[in-house]
């Protein structure tokens, strides 16, 4: 018994260093991906606008150019769907041109009368000084590799309107700037000469998210993922406390920190399902072999978290009924998932957020 107990023992620890030593390592690349970089643009208004405005409010953001003969006209035709669809929130529209050269303020104000946009609610953006280099590379840093336009004429020379290749996504921000998701809302469809066209399934799911995420709950949601690494942290640290008692026949104390324990993590429970109900799922930023290990981690965490839900008030009810060999039995199989239940929590949330 005791060597099973010694070998359960061991494999834990030597998971949770292997987890937490991977979490370190990605810290400082998960920290700069997930919020917006800084940067300034003109609003068709001549107003210069910082992307730091984007906190407090809720933003849908897409790229375009005003010549564009390809996927612009249906991205601004799903732009007036959403417009339509959230008239009665204050999530804010935002289209970033791509072509800073051309698309002046004065330009813009031709597009966003065309579309009939509300000043207050959708912004049409280019730079302040036409850089496109820079532009670019602002995009991929904040939005992704994926999201970063292309110059088609550096390979040949296509007419004008279809010399630059760009997203067809619109991201979804939070109140602090962070992307919380993004929708393909434009795609080719027909054969022979496939022609562009507006998902409206994508539109209609973008436009939920962003009405959930707007959302006025009691309790401000832009929080609740600091308070919940936090609440695993403190469950983290009863949960050793405790056994460290047991271990020395603190009976009293041992029973303090574990109905402590409990409780925090039944506080978790909740903010996390109302976390989750307002903003729906968090995508992770990265790509590649990290977001395997970071949705391996993730499966791992949720799935021993359900079980969790069924263990511990087991061994918490045969405590109370004073049945120890059971209690002692079950509990040895509880704790272990239990402690990696709240460390891999504080892992997933360093690996979406990041330490700020």
């Amino acid at each position: 018994m005791r060597l099973r107990e010694g070998l359960w023992w061991s494999v834990l620890i030597a998971g949770i260093v292997a987890i937490a030593g991977y979490a370190l390592s990605q810290l400082g690349t998960r920290n700069g991906g997930v919020r917006l970089p800084t940067s300034t643009f003109l609003e068709r208004s001549g107003r210069v606008v910082s992307t730091r405005d984007f906190d407090g409010r809720v933003h849908i953001i897409g790229f375009f150019f005003s010549c564009c003969q390809a996927s612009c006209p249906k991205i601004c035709q799903a732009m007036q769907e959403l417009q339509r669809q959230l008239r009665d929130t204050e999530v804010q529209l935002v289209l970033i041109s791509v072509d800073p050269e051309t698309d002046r303020p004065a330009r813009l104000r031709e597009v966003a009368a065309s579309l009939r946009a509300d000043p207050e609610r959708w912004w049409f953006l280019t730079q302040v000084e036409p850089n496109s280099d820079q532009l670019f590379a602002w995009i991929e840093e904040g939005f992704g590799p994926a999201a970063r336009p292309k110059q088609l004429s550096w390979y040949y020379a296509p007419q004008r309107g279809w010399d630059v290749a760009h997203s067809n996504r619109l991201f979804l921000l939070d109140r602090q700037g962070h992307i919380r998701d993004s929708e393909l809302v434009v795609r080719l469809e027909g054969d022979g000469t496939p022609v562009f066209v507006v998902d409206e399934e994508a539109v209609n799911r973008l436009a939920e998210k962003a009405r959930r995420l707007a959302g006025s709950p009691w309790f401000p949601v832009r929080w609740l993922p600091t308070l919940n690494v936090a609440l695993n942290a403190i469950s983290l640290v009863l949960l050793v406390c405790g056994f460290t008692a047991i271990r020395f026949r603190q009976v009293t104390w041992h029973r303090r920190c574990m109905l402590a324990a409990a409780a925090v993590s039944a506080l978790f429970l909740a903010s996390y399902v109302y976390y989750h109900w307002h903003v729906g799922h968090t995508r992770y930023p990265g790509e590649g072999w990290d977001r395997t290990v970071y949705l391996a981690i993730l499966a791992s965490h949720v799935i021993l978290a359900a079980v969790l839900v069924l263990l511990v008030p087991s061994v918490l009810l045969l405590a109370l009924r004073q049945r120890w060999a059971t209690h002692r039995r079950l509990a040895r199989c509880t704790l272990p998932i239990w402690l990696y239940v709240c460390l891999t929590g504080i892992v997933v949330y360093v690996l979406l957020y990041g330490l700020r």
